[in-house]
């Protein structure tokens, strides 16, 4: 196996310190230009590779970002990973993949054990029932960066969706169409954004006067199988909606399934709307009216803050709340008439 070569050969070879070596690695403007030039061609014919670990304890910076996300199996999260991690090789720095798995005792222990990996900078999508996030961050020495969810009580860097407003959307949608039977399949219950637009649903009928409130809760997850059992329990326990807004696509493709099922029609007697816009509502029959999240600004704004404060400190806007676009397709239309 070879040896790595080390400064000292480089330095040995350049005819030079091994202080000079290390500060034209690191680009320090004041050297002279044919003696950076005599280190980069020393390094070149050497084959010399910074070794990132030596590199962490000269500049205190590993160029390693942490990112917990709550399921990686979940579309919306994988998109996530994937645009954050891109963005993130664009600036240099590598990405520490944690799923939590939506589970706030592995969240906790995903926390620790990025901060033990010496991360500069933490990107964290709280798990759903997490109540001591808040807790564990408070005590780290690096930035912090929540994202989508941001856990009750933190005042840190945060960027998430105006889910009020995507209930919103959806209610106005469907009752624009006529409808007033509007059942709404709900995410996790300990999940921030499942519980904000639950309360947009509730609100919006409150003040639009509409008695019909048909909420079905999933016990567990986000998944299909909960939106398949979430729909079947409005069926059974409520008269028939004329239209559902689920809290996510992934629900709202298991609704689809149940009300197949049970021989309803989408949307000739039941429209049924989403959230997130995930690709695969565009090749569903009927594709799916869903609740677009910008999710590429989403992430970039949220691995942008984690940089400014990885590198300056500050922040000229800590807090940011992003809006959703209604996408309208084949699952929604008025009502069948009585």
């Amino acid at each position: 196996m070879a040896h790595r070569i080390t400064l000292r050969q480089v330095a040995d070879h350049a005819g030079v310190s091994v202080t000079t070596v290390s500060n034209v690695i690191r680009g320090w403007p004041h050297i002279a230009v044919a003696t950076r030039a005599r280190v980069q061609q020393a390094i070149d014919t050497l084959g010399y590779v910074p070794h990132p670990i030596a590199q962490g304890l000269r500049t205190g910076r590993t160029q390693v970002i942490a990112l917990i996300v709550p399921d990686l199996t979940k579309p919306h999260f994988a998109a996530m990973v994937s645009i954050i991690e891109s963005i993130a090789r664009e600036q240099g720095y590598s990405i520490l993949i944690y799923n939590s798995q939506d589970d706030a005792a592995s969240e906790n222990h995903c926390i620790h054990e990025a901060i033990q990996r010496w991360v500069d900078g933490l990107i964290i999508v709280q798990a759903a029932g997490a109540h001591d996030t808040n807790t564990a961050l408070a005590s780290l020495s690096v930035p912090v960066v929540a994202l989508d969810r941001v856990p009750q009580g933190f005042d840190g860097a945060s960027c998430q969706i105006d889910n009020l407003n995507v209930a919103r959307l959806a209610m106005e949608h469907l009752h624009t169409l006529g409808h007033q039977r509007i059942a709404h399949l709900a995410g996790p219950v300990g999940a921030q954004p499942a519980q904000e637009r639950r309360a947009g649903y509730l609100n919006w009928l409150r003040d639009h006067g509409l008695d019909y409130q048909a909420v079905a809760e999933c016990a567990g997850e986000w998944g299909s199988d909960s939106g398949y059992s979430a729909m079947l329990h409005v069926l059974d326990h409520f008269p028939a909606p004329s239209a559902v807004f689920a809290s996510n696509d992934v629900m709202a493709i298991g609704a689809l399934h149940a009300l197949y099922e049970r021989g309803f029609s989408v949307p000739q007697d039941v429209s049924v709307i989403g959230v997130d816009n995930i690709e695969l509502c565009r090749h569903l029959h009927p594709p799916l009216t869903t609740i677009a999240q910008p999710m590429h600004t989403l992430a970039q704004i949220g691995i942008d803050m984690l940089l400014q404060l990885i590198n300056s400190s500050t922040l000229a806007v800590p807090h940011r709340v992003l809006p959703p676009e209604l996408v309208i397709r084949e699952s929604t239309a008025p009502p069948r008439a009585d």
